[in-house]
């Protein structure tokens, strides 16, 4: 076996070629590649679990138990001890040392694993890599390291994994990692393949991004779902504290989260949805990427099922991360919404117009302590949904899904915890909400939402998708011969394809997900790449702004896939986005989905051949619009106009105070006559205009109340002295 020269190129690759991120704040790389002598033992390196029945297995866990509660288990673990030290083999070199170890586990759909005693030194690299379809997770390195010594990683795909760990030599220490749990998938979790469980959940359920979920927007963005110890799956949502200093506490159930070992050993995942209705499409796959491990236990009571923990890291800007707001009152919502991930699913939202009830769950909880759903107006709770937050007519969380009997057949009777009695029932802090989401002993009742990046790292999905859409891989004919795809690999010479976004505002481009419908890579081949573009450009795209590129190897297939830019990019007005395949090799294949619109329908899609961009509907014989299913995590989201407005100054107009705090009122002065106070407005940082009371106290002075306002940056835009004025407010509730 030799890796002396493999090790110097993918070294040198893992640097200078950019990657997907895949969760746990992973950083990325190339694993070493390692050439085994044909002579070696197929089995020197090699695990097996014992062998299990997934369709025993499925029949066991397939229904909700006799008390109602609604966790989803999907795999069987096995209790083991591997390390370095006692199994796996050790390729050394004068530079790195290697060690890998496969485990199988037979029939199963995906394999995670529960490593502990986990430190590794700085330099020092863990790769898990799928034996059947090369997907990599990592690389795990010094920055995962952490006080409970715990890294819980996401499923990988297939029944066989490698574990990888490279070690340069001359470390500071020798690392150190004990797995102690191998989980064998019996259902389908996995981001790859094509038994992940969507659209199984019911039939009723709604994606989040539907219409009905209108203004769940921020609340959207709290929500996760998570894996504990590497067999079941909950939903929670991040919630605020008074102090508002963006502290990444999760509420969950108590029968999910029940001890300090499953905290630390429980894999957090964000963003896992579809970013349009797309009901028609149930098979197509959320992106997958965004993912935490481990948090910390702070408080928990079993007869309220709570449970509150601590992230361990605070999530990434590009997670969009919010964190919900609060009603503390006791008061029964008028009207209801939940957010979850039924049976691990995409996420859906559940409605109820109609008021909940007090009641009581079971002999084992607390009598009258929950929230009781008598029937779902839209969707239902499922397995996985246990934790998922009750918001309610006012979008604060209520209460935390404990369990019940709603299905699609029959949506009725769904029960919450109250988050009112767990916010103090108990006097001990490790037993009560209180000690943590009020750490200032403000005595508040009510408390929004707010983004832990709040200001200028705000950021918002976009896509040109909408509810009525359809995507599909939409083939270019020439008589009865397919040439290829519309949106990828092709004969008739298309390279680029790019998708335009007609923003009124500045902003900057932190990512985008696109999604693959097919990406298939000739293993013949070093690298399969395509270069991600980003261009100016009023009709077509023009100027280059950023290129970047990607492996297509390392894309899922089915499923919307997020790409990181290494360098974020400012965009001022129009932009165009697009993926450039000239650089795939031969019997390398790539495709995105496409909306597939009717004839004379609305177009934001481009192609490029060597004559030139030309747009979609002129290519296809149909003449149909279309659009890319792709979605961009845009950021530090401003007003363009602001920029060619005369800048105020302190001799102009004053705004105080700012930032401007709860229902106190917005004084604005000027030194001249204000021109239209009935002109004046109130934008948030989406561009979106907003009604704010006016309160006109003389010429020169106006009040503005934003009480009832989300915590956030607004642009007041006035006319006095015949001069257009911009001032930017803070406002914290």
């Amino acid at each position: 076996m030799t890796i002396g020269k493999i090790y110097q190129v993918a070294f040198f690759i893992a640097f200078l070629l950019p990657s997907m991120g895949y969760g746990q704040i992973s950083q990325g790389g190339i694993p070493i590649q390692i050439n085994k002598q044909k002579y070696a033992s197929v089995t020197t390196d090699l695990v097996v679990m014992p062998a299990v029945d997934n369709l025993v297995l499925r029949n066991k866990y397939s229904r909700t138990d006799e008390s109602m509660l609604k966790p989803f288990r999907f795999a069987h673990s096995f209790d083991v001890a591997l390390s370095p030290n006692n199994c796996g083999k050790w390729y050394n070199t004068t530079e790195v040392n290697v060690w890998q170890l496969r485990i199988r586990s037979t029939g199963a759909y995906s394999l995670n694993l529960i490593l502990n005693q986990f430190r590794l030194p700085e330099g020092a690299r863990l790769f898990l890599i799928s034996s059947a379809t090369g997907e990599v997770k990592g690389a795990y390195t010094s920055v995962n390291n952490t006080a409970a010594k715990v890294l819980a990683i996401e499923p990988v795909s297939g029944d066989e994994l490698i574990v990888q760990y490279e070690e340069p030599v001359g470390v500071s220490f020798r690392g150190e990692f004990l797995i102690t749990k191998v989980a064998h998938d019996f259902i389908g979790i996995s981001g790859d393949g094509v038994h992940r469980p969507l659209g199984i959940s019911g039939s009723c359920n709604k994606n989040v991004n539907c219409d009905v979920a209108n203004g769940d927007e921020n609340n959207r963005d709290a929500i996760c779902r998570i894996i504990i110890e590497g067999t079941e799956i909950c939903s929670g949502s991040m919630v605020n504290n008074t102090a508002q200093d963006g502290v990444p506490y999760i509420l969950t159930a108590f029968h999910c989260i029940g001890s300090e070992t499953q905290a630390e050993a429980s894999v957090f995942l964000f963003n896992y949805e579809m970013p349009y209705c797309s009901q028609n499409n149930p098979s197509t796959d959320g992106d997958i990427n965004r993912s935490l491990s481990g948090g910390s236990l702070k408080a928990s009571f079993d007869s309220l099922d709570f449970a509150l923990l601590r992230l361990n890291d605070i999530p990434p800007y590009n997670y969009r991360p919010w964190l919900v707001g609060w009603n503390r009152t006791n008061t029964p919502p008028a009207s209801s919404s939940c957010i979850h991930h039924p049976l691990g699913d995409l996420k859906k939202v559940s409605l109820d117009y109609l008021p909940a009830v007090s009641n009581s769950f079971s002999d084992s909880y607390r009598p009258k302590a929950f929230w009781n759903i008598l029937k779902w107006d839209v969707g239902v709770t499922e397995q996985g949904s246990s934790g998922a937050p009750l918001f309610d007519q006012n979008k604060q969380l209520v209460g935390t899904l404990t369990g019940g009997s709603a299905t699609c057949s029959q949506p009725n009777n769904d029960f919450f915890e109250k988050f009112a009695l767990s916010w103090n029932y108990r006097p001990e802090a490790s037993k009560q909400l209180k000690a943590w989401l009020d750490p200032l002993n403000s005595g508040v009742t009510k408390l929004n939402g707010m983004y832990i990046n709040s200001g200028k790292t705000l950021c918002q999905p976009y896509t040109n998708f909408t509810n009525s859409d359809t995507h599909a891989t939409i083939p270019i004919m020439s008589g009865l011969t397919k040439k290829g795809y519309y949106s990828g690999s092709n004969q008739a010479g298309f390279t680029e394809f790019a998708e335009q976004y007609k923003f009124s505002k500045n902003c900057v481009i932190q990512g985008i997900s696109l999604g693959i419908a097919k990406a298939k890579t000739n293993p013949s081949n070093g690298t399969s790449l395509i270069n991600i573009q980003i261009y100016s450009g009023t009709n077509f795209p023009q100027t280059l702004l950023y290129s970047e590129k990607f492996d297509i190897s390392k894309f899922y297939t089915n499923a919307m896939n997020y790409l990181s830019f290494q360098t974020p990019v400012n965009t001022q007005g129009n932009f165009f986005i697009s993926y450039n395949i000239s650089e795939l090799q031969a019997g390398d294949s790539l495709v995105v989905y496409m909306a597939n619109r009717k004839a004379d329908s609305t177009n934001s899609y481009f192609l490029k051949n060597q004559s030139g961009w030309s747009i979609y509907n002129s290519q296809n014989l149909n003449g149909n619009g279309s659009a890319l299913l792709a979605e961009l995590n845009a950021c530090d989201i401003d007003d363009p106009l602001i920029n060619s407005i005369v800048k105020t100054n302190s001799q102009e107009v004053s705004f105080f105070p700012n930032p401007l705090y709860g229902n106190s009122l917005l004084d604005i002065k000027t030194r001249d006559s204000i021109d239209f106070t009935e002109a004046i407005e109130v934008y948030d940082l989406m561009g979106k205009k907003l009604e704010v009371e006016t309160i006109i106290t003389d010429p020169n002075n106006v009040r503005l109340n934003f009480s009832g306002k989300r915590n956030g940056i607004y642009f007041v835009r006035l006319n006095a002295g015949g001069r257009s004025i911009v001032g930017k407010v803070a406002y914290v509730p």
